[in-house]
């Protein structure tokens, strides 16, 4: 196990990524059994008077009609890139300047194993547990799709949905990561992470209601993360080979850097 970085991080990893399964599945599975509730009448007139600022924060009403525009809007678009983004910046610098600080990673880079191999690994295990998140979401929701009435999801729509998902927290858990292996300082490393996933949560709820900020919305990583189209329409592959640039990125600058540092 010690000679496998992968096998040793996911299993270190083990309470964290069981008790973050938990939580996913039932937030997917609680806002899945209130769509009964949510299909209502009388949305309209509150749909017409809702101050723009507040669609940000609570989704468009007129979405709530349909399970699969609801869930995209409910779900994906509002709870998901924050609650994942917290967990991915947890997990990015569990896996980086935590390991580190509490002198593990030193331990590590001792053994007779590669720099490249120790970062790809963990990186790996991130991507693996990112994974492991977005099927929890998914199994919340299927767990409760059969006790409600004349409800379905079209596959295409929650792959979609669920792809993409993936994609967003390993993008979010990959940043800060690479800052910590960058340059080992967990503080700093953790400024990265939230001013990215807080200013992009920020950026895409107001960008459309306050005008100073919309010009600046497209810096939000969540602007490349349309969930409400992606339910009745298709992936934007532009956005997917953004993301990925990104990450692969933000892991490339920091295997360069990592491989230079001295692990104290």
């Amino acid at each position: 196990m010690m000679r496998s970085v992968f096998l040793k991080t996911l299993y270190d990893r083990r309470w964290f990524i069981l008790g973050w399964a938990i939580a996913f599945i039932g937030l997917s599975a609680l806002l899945t059994s209130f769509f009964p509730a949510m299909k209502v009448s009388g949305l309209d007139a509150l749909v017409q008077n809702m101050p723009p600022a507040f669609k940000g924060l609570i989704g468009d009403l007129g979405l709530l009609a349909s399970f699969d525009t609801y869930i995209g809007s409910q779900l994906f678009d509002i709870r998901l890139p924050l609650i994942g983004g917290i967990m991915a910046i947890i997990l990015g610098l569990g896996l980086s300047s935590a390991e580190e600080e509490s002198g593990e990673l030193r331990t590590i880079t001792a053994m007779p194993i590669s720099r490249l191999k120790t970062i790809v690994h963990k990186w790996l295990a991130l991507v693996v547990i990112a994974g492991v998140m977005v099927a929890a979401i998914a199994a919340g929701i299927y767990a409760v799709l059969p006790f409600l009435d004349d409800v379905s999801l079209p596959n295409e729509a929650i792959v979609r949905l669920l792809g993409l998902s993936w994609l967003l927290i390993v993008t979010f858990g990959t940043i800060p990561f690479a800052a910590g292996m960058a340059v080992g300082k967990r503080a700093a490393a953790m400024a990265v992470g939230v001013v990215v996933v807080i200013g992009s949560f920020i950026l895409s709820t107001f960008g459309s209601a306050v005008d100073w900020l919309a010009d600046y919305e497209k810096l939000s990583l969540l602007y490349y993360f349309p969930a409400n189209e992606m339910v009745r329409g298709s992936v934007n592959w532009p956005d997917v080979w953004l993301l990925s640039g990104l990450t692969f990125g933000a892991l490339l600058i920091a295997t360069i850097l990592f491989r230079r540092r001295d692990i104290g």
